[in-house]
């Protein structure tokens, strides 16, 4: 009895996928404009970061691994496409970020902020109506 190849399917898009700084770099890309090639993606990072053609073949690999990107074979070439969306990666950033700096609170962050850097009382005021807003969860 014969196998059928295993496909493997990428993250719905409300999904989220931890990426690292650097594919952010490529992320942002497409999710500006897709689908791209890897020539086009290669051609921008090179101009625009000065990275090697290795370095974002590397990534875009990693990204397609991880489930971020969706490839579609073009002829001879992919066409990369995101499969997450970036609310999704930018609320996994968050969660991330919040989880490791102040153990997941979101208080302690508001804190530091308040302590740390000056805010201006239009930007006081637009966090009280922002906090207005919010229903809390129950």
């Amino acid at each position: 009895m014969s196998k059928k190849p295993v496909q493997k399917t990428a993250p719905r898009a409300q999904e989220s996928v931890a990426i690292t700084e650097a594919e952010w770099d490529i992320m942002e890309l497409l999710w500006e404009k897709s689908p791209r090639t890897s020539q086009e993606i290669v051609s921008l990072l090179e101009e625009g970061r000065g990275w090697k053609r290795a370095t974002v073949v590397t990534l875009l690999a990693r990204l397609t691994a991880k489930g971020a990107l969706a490839t579609k074979p073009q002829g001879n070439r992919f066409l990369y496409t995101p499969a997450v969306e970036r609310s999704a990666c930018v609320a996994e950033e968050t969660r991330s970020f919040l989880d490791r700096m102040f153990g997941g609170a979101l208080q302690p962050l508001v804190a530091h902020v308040a302590e740390h850097h000056s805010l201006t009382k239009k930007d006081i005021s637009e966090l009280k109506a922002l906090l207005d807003q919010i229903k809390p969860n129950t």
